[in-house]
């Protein structure tokens, strides 16, 4: 057996072994892997308690052994450097097959000892008294033992009570620590930081590593879509989801057999298996959830996700679990059952982390982050109605990013709220120098729909607008439809807001989402902008040429000033202006550009 294989938790030795133990012993082996304790930090309650023994009873040594498949381990020690022993040399792994305390008076004239490396040799053990470490179960784990290196004529009862109590209190602490440390407090099973520290334990990561990580594949089973799932707590909630949860999870490890299982989020649970076993086993899973997951006479047909990561593909330990979850959800996102981890996928996470990172320092920063400016025209006149704020980003390393990368991370983050602060200040800043130099331009900004979630947008309008002492009306406020499908309600409360300062208010990309008329008609907006997929096309393609004098009309009687987006000839603009629409831009009337240029790009029109 390899020497590193000996410090893994008892359920993925036996992974990666061929013979398993016995049925009994693989019941106590997963009930001490279930303690999430070998392997972990010293705890003080257990070191206090095998200092009192050596107290009590005169011995050098004193341990709290945890008797796991191929060794001891010491929770606690005293007296003794090694923090374990291999379980052949084990005097614990004999206490443990009896309910009373061990007692061996002189190992050197016990016949099962007196030839162990540890009589023989170092540190010489004359005498033993062992505790068994016993679950409220009858499940016997370790002991709690008191060694000397010269033997004793007798252990009184009185003596093998009191060693019977510390042990008692020693149990009573793993039972706090197995609740409060690696175990999921609703599912019991190890956490994502159990699966970590286990993963430790393997000899080595990467094509160089190790032959027994290089044996064992990842793999993660998320059971639930989350919009699935949210929407089963808002219908049913929270209590009836949990158990939801531990009924399929049960479903599950049906499936699996003897596996060690982890969860590792909301619906992922994760295992090991070796390379060569995988497959099959996710096709188990497969048929076990093609039928319906009940609860409380409910069911659920659930479509799950698996996501695969050979173990010598990860090069660090922190690396699997994210690449677990995200080949989980590239699988669900892709249709399939089950995707494979890719280095480049890693790749692109960790350019995505990078990036995302750095968006703090680049808001502070005086030469990354500035605005570039797109003109908004009348098309009856051709005069400049406004420009739009475009947030533009020269990153020290990559160069510049592409908004259309960075954004999108940063609305997955609450990084979003303060890089729409950034173009808040600066695009009304901007304004109000324009209108020193004696031209008002209206100054359209983006938000995300994660900025109406709180009071920032509003309180940062209100406080830049009397900061810069500029109209109200030449700052507007552009949001997509998605804003309009998350929290309707709130959007609403939001904009009266906006508008109650005197701001304007447009909806962005309109016909691109999943219009839907009955948030539109409420909506106190004062411009509608059609999506530039409408515009672009519009010239060539039928069905757009039907839809875009659809979307003007309906704009127009609903009340709003219609705005085509990406317009980039001027055909397009002529046939937008025989058609009614108000205002256009795009690249046909001029590309997004500095402020500099801007302002002589009106002064040139006018």
């Amino acid at each position: 057996m390899h020497a590193d294989l000996l410090r893994l938790s008892p359920a993925l030795t036996a992974t990666l072994q061929q013979d398993a133990p016995t049925p009994h012993e693989q019941q106590r082996l997963a009930v001490l892997d279930s303690y999430c304790v070998l392997d972990t930090q010293p705890d003080v309650l257990c070191d206090l308690v095998t200092e009192l023994a050596c107290s009590l009873f005169g011995t050098e040594i004193a341990l709290v052994s945890l008797v796991a498949e191929q060794r001891q381990w010491f929770k606690s020690r005293r007296g003794l450097e090694a923090p374990g022993t291999p379980r052949s040399q084990s005097f614990c792994s004999h206490a443990i097959e009896q309910d009373e305390v061990m007692v061996v008076p002189d190992a050197c004239q016990d016949a099962r000892f007196a030839a162990n490396p540890l009589v023989t040799g170092a540190p010489g053990i004359r005498f033993y008294a062992g505790a068994p470490l016993q679950t409220a179960d009858g499940v016997r784990l370790g002991t709690l033992c008191v060694i000397s290196t010269s033997p004793r004529t007798e252990f009184t009862r009185a003596e093998r009570l009191t060693l019977r109590q510390l042990a008692a209190v020693v149990m009573a602490r793993l039972d706090t620590l197995r609740a409060a440390s690696y175990m999921d407090s609703l599912t019991a099973l190890p956490n994502r930081s159990r699966l970590d520290a286990d993963l430790q334990e393997l000899a080595a990561f990467g094509p160089e590593g190790g032959r027994q990580s290089g044996k064992l594949t990842a793999v993660a089973v998320d059971i639930c879509d989350r919009i699935y799932l949210r929407d089963m707590i808002k219908a049913l909630g929270w209590d009836y989801v949990e158990g939801f949860l531990i009924q399929a999870m049960d479903q599950l490890r049906q499936a699996l057999g003897e596996v060690a299982l982890y969860r590792i989020g909301t619906t992922t649970f994760a295992y090991l298996e070796r390379r060569d076993r995988w497959q099959p086993q996710v096709e188990r899973v497969e048929r076990a959830f093609a039928g319906t997951v009940e609860h409380q006479g409910i069911p659920h047909r659930l479509q799950i996700s698996v996501g695969i990561v050979p173990l010598a593909q990860c090069g660090e330990v922190g690396e699997l679990v994210p690449s677990l979850l995200t080949a989980a959800d590239m699988a669900r996102e892709s249709g399939v059952l089950h995707c494979s981890y890719e280095q480049p996928l890693g790749r692109q996470q960790k350019h995505s982390f990078e990036l995302l990172s750095a968006i703090p320092g680049a808001l502070l920063s005086a030469d990354q982050l500035w605005l570039e400016f797109q003109p908004k025209i009348a098309l009856s006149s051709g005069q400049c109605a406004g420009v739009e704020a475009l947030l533009r980003w020269r990153h020290p390393v990559h160069g510049v990013v592409s908004p259309a990368l960075f954004i999108p991370l940063a609305e997955k983050t609450a990084l979003i709220r303060q890089v729409t602060l950034w173009v808040l200040q600066h695009g009304i800043e901007q304004a109000a120098a324009w209108a020193r130099q004696g031209r008002a331009i209206p100054v359209a900004i983006n938000v995300s729909a994660r900025d109406f979630d709180n009071d920032d947008l509003v309180q940062t309008l209100a406080v830049q607008l009397r900061r810069h002492r500029i109209p109200a009306g030449l700052i507007e406020i552009e949001f997509t439809e998605s804003a309009m499908s998350k929290n309707p309600e709130k959007l609403y409360g939001r904009i009266q807001e906006i508008k109650r300062l005197g701001v304007k208010v447009a909806i962005d990309d309109f016909g691109a989402g999943f219009s839907n008329l009955s948030y539109l008609k409420n909506i106190p907006a004062d411009y509608l902008k059609i999506d530039q997929s409408f515009i672009r096309s519009m010239e060539s393609n039928y069905s757009d040429q039907q839809i875009v004098p659809s979307m003007i009309h309906l704009g127009q009687k609903l009340g709003f000033a219609v705005v085509a987006e990406g317009v980039e000839t001027e055909k397009c603009r002529r046939i937008l202006h025989h058609l009614g629409c108000e205002f256009g831009q795009g690249y046909g009337i001029a590309r997004p550009m500095t402020a500099a240029d801007t302002w002589d790009w009106i002064a040139a029109r006018d």
